[in-house]
Parts: structure tokens; C-alpha cells; sequence
């Protein structure tokens, strides 16, 4: 399911297994923190934008 970005990000911070992504887009000029809280930044969160741990809907449905 496709949602906003705002709407990632308050799910993200509700989340209890959110997982920031590791990567290796983190620079000199760049800092972990550029990255915020969102599922778009969770490495449970997959490339078609679903939640691998099924999560995403219950939370976003007590939002």
C-alpha cells in the first residue's frame, strides 16, 4: 500500500521493530540523522512498499 511520507514516519515512530536501514549512502557530507524514522528508511520495509512483518496496517489503523 502506498501512503504519504508523513504518514510512513508516524508509523515508523510507532513501530516496535523498526530497523533503520543500513546503507552505504552515508557520506562525509551526509549524516545517519538525514535519514528520519520511516518506513521508507526501515529495513523491514520492502522495495513494493509493503512491511515484510505485516505491521504497517494495524498501526496505521490506530492512528
Amino acid at each position: 500500500m502506498r501512503s504519504s511520507k508523513e504518514i510512513y514516519k508516524e508509523v515508523a515512530e510507532r513501530c516496535s521493530a523498526y530497523d533503520r536501514k543500513s546503507c552505504d549512502c552515508y557520506s562525509n557530507s551526509t549524516r545517519e540523522n538525514d535519514y528520519p524514522v520511516s518506513c521508507l528508511t526501515c529495513r523491514h520495509f520492502a522495495d513494493d512498499e509493503h512491511c515484510r512483518l505485516d505491521l504497517y496496517d494495524p498501526i496505521v489503523k490506530n492512528l
